[in-house]
């Protein structure tokens, strides 16, 4: 079975010196580059998408595969509940998550092969209101219906969770609808050995308006040094 690799984790012994940046404890391994005259609403963060309903697309999985494992990360170092619902063909790549911090044992998974059922799953675990960030990586199965996006989405708004739906698409694309509150786009760039730099350009935000975004400096995984 195919597994995804996200970009970050621990730097590795062999690449350049890093005590001279401050780190984040996770994936993100230098620099988070946040624009100091922009309110405090716009981070990438729980507290942001808290009880919306956010989609991320990018071209590149790795990509979206990190902004999804620090929300994990900051769920579970607040002694909360986050859950991730994918299909049967891929999944991240768990030692990635490992290295980042994120605790498997105290992360649900869930496997399905129908849209239908990945719906299900979200409304359960959504109607349970124990969890602060429920993942849907389930965009190769279809497209979910606008009637399912609003339940969900009315779901999530109701219990103050952050629902979000990654994508794979070029810069551009179609957005899953009109329900979406948070649409980004997230692309990576060679910065330096073992080095990418993970850019997310929020291009939809109905609270606060699009054009704001940020910036982490990630270590590549094996295989994209």
């Amino acid at each position: 079975m195919p597994t995804q690799e996200p970009v970050g984790g621990p730097i590795a012994p062999d690449a350049p010196s890093a005590e001279s940046i401050d780190t984040l404890p996770g994936i993100c391994t230098a620099n988070r580059l946040f624009d100091a005259m922009e309110p405090a609403s716009h981070t990438w963060s729980l507290d942001t998408l808290a009880g919306r309903f956010v989609e991320i697309t990018s071209r590149c999985t790795p990509t979206f595969l990190t902004s999804a494992a620090a929300l994990i990360l900051e769920a579970q170092q607040r002694g909360e509940l986050a859950a991730w619902i994918g299909d049967t063909e891929s999944i991240f790549f768990p030692p990635d998550f490992v290295a980042s911090g994120i605790d498997l044992a105290a992360l649900p998974v869930i496997r399905v092969s129908q849209p239908n059922k990945a719906a299900m799953a979200a409304d359960a675990l959504l109607r349970s209101g124990g969890f602060t960030l429920i993942i849907l990586d389930v965009s190769q199965l279809g497209r979910l219906r606008v009637g399912t996006q609003t339940r969900l989405s009315g779901l999530a708004r109701k219990h103050h969770t952050a629902l979000l739906y990654l994508t794979r698409n070029e810069r551009g694309s179609p957005s899953l609808g009109s329900l979406v509150s948070i649409r980004g786009e997230i692309d990576k760039q060679r910065s330096g050995f073992n080095r990418f730099t993970c850019e997310l350009q929020v291009i939809k935000d109905k609270r606060t308006g699009p054009g704001w975004g940020y910036v982490e400096v990630c270590r590549g995984p094996h295989g994209l040094c």
